[in-house]
């Protein structure tokens, strides 16, 4: 026994590390494709990320060195662009010519009134202000014009002075060493040309022009023809160490680790596939994984799927599996959540696809099961339906007969428009024959047959209402009326159930009675206690004691009794609810508060897991309370000493859900829904002071607001889990 029990446990053991290496490898696999690129050697520098730093390195010397040469000691209008400064001098003209244009209007009829006066002084005198007017536009044009041209140079000088220090930032990346052939100048940031020689020991990479860059892609060649046009020779290196902070440096780390990662990965891939076929021989071997309960079960799980079904569900799996291998960064570091969650998703489906080796293999070995689940799939019982329709042929002529006389009455319809507009009187006629006949014989019988289905659903209705003395009244003819007549049969079940369900209601009502069992104890210790009260030489402090022991009798008594009115209430469904939107997370926090004090004096520890501070709820808060107290003050009372208490609230869909878990200080060999009854208690001798009726209660209140209260035990292992709509 032992042997055969340590061989499945090796089994077990062998299956989930199987399990585990096909992932890594799948996973690694999948990482390798989507990231083989970076194995190559300097792949960073022919990747676009470093072309384009290249590019905007020599974008940034052409600015500086060519674009902007001599700018410095240029004047304000000679560093504008001309079609700028042709912009700026077009606003002037015209804003001088207006400005004249305005003056001259004003002072000519002036001059004019003046000239018919005969004042030639005065005629003069306003041409001599005529002329200063325009003086003065033509000076405060000209201001204008002067401000502006400064304010664009400024603007200028800001973007030569930020490609500069652009330029400059950029030379721990890049070094060159550039002679302009047009120009006959020299662009650098080092003291001489280096040789071939010196850029090997000195450069990272180096890029010389002009030149056809057979070893570099495409990119490289359209820079390479950039240097030619512009009669460019020189070298562009990144030289080995930087001299201060250089991103291209840092890029190029990153893409070695990269590289360094995946030689790892190509090592760990190795390793996976050799560990993974020496555990499948292993496996085969023992022939017992088919064996092993969890594969037992979830093949079971699998097989309540139809066949076509767990075909279509490959499609959207091994999307998802592909997905998230591809872009979850399970390779690197640090380790984060997000490599956990990748196996959370990985292993259970991988696990999906190895059922499906497993059932697939099972089936090809034996052809029933492959006939079975056939048999079983959805496109198989649909041609079962359809057969099964078929079965009633009197029902399935009469509905396709209909379905091809009412086509019929379409088409001629369309055939007689077809005739009024060709002037076709035969087909006209035709049309006008069979429309007559559809109307006199074919939609009669359909009104008929409408009516009778409308007296079987209203006479349904009204017994579903609970009105049994119903009758349906049909012509003893066809289905509908076949229909009718079981339905009457149902009804006269309906009122025997009805019945058997009224004397299981006075069973319920007389469970009242054996309340006699709780109720007696603190009754009778009440009477003892006050005869032993009577006596005349108690001292004061046995009638103090005696007086606690009342006290707590007393309200135990009232505890039970107010309990029992409770579920009674509920119950009878008489209770009246005050439904709100109440904020679940609050009402529960506020619960677990008012029992801080016996939780402290408890050997209990109470986990509280409230994923929201706001989870709302449209429920009675009141009610809702007791239902918390009720679940909360059992898990005190009834749970092992020294254990924890968890307590979860979440929310998920649209419902929300309450989970109490704990372990039972006493054995629970009865079935779950037993607890529900009332006045039974997990503790079976009564010791504790447990009404019986607190989950009663509770599964009452909250089914009332349509919600839904239920147990899962596990041996001592006791969870309540309550369920409400949003």
């Amino acid at each position: 026994m032992d042997t055969k029990l340590k061989n499945s446990r090796n089994v077990l053991l062998a299956a989930l590390s199987f399990l585990l290496t096909t992932t890594l490898a799948l996973l690694t696999v999948v990482d390798l494709y989507d990231n083989g690129r970076y194995l190559r050697e300097d792949y960073y520098f022919d990747s676009d990320s470093f072309y384009s730093e290249l590019s905007t390195e020599v974008d940034l010397i052409r600015a500086v060195h060519v674009d902007y040469a001599g700018f410095p000691s240029k004047s304000p209008k000679e560093k504008l662009d001309k079609d700028l400064l042709s912009q700026l001098n077009e606003q002037r003209n015209q804003s001088l010519a207006d400005k004249k244009q305005e003056i001259q209007e004003r002072y000519a009829a002036l001059i004019q009134q003046a000239q018919q006066a005969g004042k030639a002084e005065e005629v003069a005198k306003l041409k001599m202000d005529e002329e200063n007017a325009i003086k003065a536009a033509s000076s405060e044009v000209e201001a204008s014009w002067e401000k502006q041209v400064q304010e664009h140079a400024v603007a200028v000088d800001q973007e030569y002075e930020e490609r500069q220090n652009s330029l400059a930032f950029r030379d721990s990346s890049f070094k060159y060493y550039i002679l302009d052939g047009k120009r006959s100048w020299v662009y650098t940031n080092i003291d001489h040309q280096p040789t071939a020689s010196e850029l090997r020991e000195v450069a990272l990479f180096s890029f010389q022009f002009p030149q056809n860059a057979p070893d570099r892609s495409s990119k490289f060649s359209g820079l390479s023809r950039s240097f030619q046009s512009n009669q460019w020779k020189g070298v562009i290196y990144v030289p080995i160490q930087p001299d201060g902070y250089s991103q291209i440096h840092a890029d190029a780390t990153y893409f070695d680790s990269v590289r360094e990662r995946l030689m790892i990965e190509c090592g760990l891939l190795a390793a996976a596939v050799i560990a993974s076929v020496f555990l499948l021989r292993y496996l085969s071997a023992q022939n017992a994984v088919q064996q092993l309960p969890v594969v037992q079960k979830s093949l079971a799980v699998l097989r309540r799927i139809p066949l076509d079904i767990r075909i279509v569900l490959l499609i959207p799996a091994l999307t998802i599996y592909l997905v998230t291998a591809s872009e979850a960064p399970f390779f690197s570091l640090p380790i984060r959540f997000a490599h956990i969650f990748t196996l959370m998703v990985m292993l259970p489906l991988t696990a999906f696809f190895l059922l499906y080796v497993i059932e697939g293999w099972q089936m090809y070995n034996d052809g029933t099961k492959l006939r079975e689940q056939w048999q079983r799939s959805l496109f198989y019982r649909q041609r079962s339906i359809l057969k099964e329709s078929y079965a009633n042929r009197s029902v399935f002529f009469k509905v396709a007969l209909i379905f091809a006389l009412t086509v019929g009455l379409g088409m001629s319809i369309a055939i007689g428009m077809v005739a009024i507009a060709k002037g076709a009187g035969a087909l006209l006629i035709l049309a006008f024959l069979y429309g007559m006949f559809y109307l006199v014989c074919v939609l009669p019988y359909i009104f008929r047959r409408i009516a009778l289905m409308n007296r079987v659903l209203l006479g349904a209705a009204q017994m579903a209402a609970g009105d049994l003395h119903t009758t349906i009244v049909a012509k003893p003819r066809g289905k509908l009326a076949d229909l009718a007549h079981s339905l009457n049969n149902i009804k006269q079940g309906m009122q025997h159930s009805v019945e058997s369900q009224m004397k299981s209601e006075r069973l319920k009502s007389e469970l009242i009675t054996n309340v006699s069992h709780d109720l007696k104890t603190p009754l009778t210790s009440i009477i003892n206690y006050v005869d032993l009260l009577k006596r005349e030489d108690l001292t004061q402090e046995e009638i103090r004691s005696y007086v606690d022991v009342l006290e707590r009798k007393t309200n135990r008594l009232k505890v039970l009794i107010d309990d029992l009115f409770e579920a009674a209430k509920t119950a009878s469904g008489a209770v009246e609810l005050n439904i709100e939107q109440v904020n679940v997370a609050s009402l529960l926090n506020q619960a677990i508060a008012e029992f801080s004090d016996k939780i402290e004096e408890s050997s209990l520890t109470f986990r509280v897991n409230i994923e929201q501070q706001k989870i709302y709820a449209p429920l009675d808060g009141k009610k809702t309370w007791r239902v918390f107290e009720n679940l909360i003050g059992n898990a005190l009372k009834y749970s092992m000493p020294n254990t924890r208490v968890h307590i979860h609230l979440y929310e998920q869909g649209d419902e929300i859900t309450l989970t109490i878990k704990n372990v039972s200080a006493y054995e629970i060999d009865f079935a779950a829904e037993e607890l529900f009854e009332r006045f039974k208690r997990a503790d079976q001798s009564r010791n504790t002071e447990g009404s019986g009726l607190g989950l009663a209660i509770a599964k009452s209140i909250v089914e009332l607001q349509g919600g839904k209260l239920s147990i899962d035990i596990d041996g001592d292992y006791f969870k309540v889990i309550v369920t409400f709509r949003r």
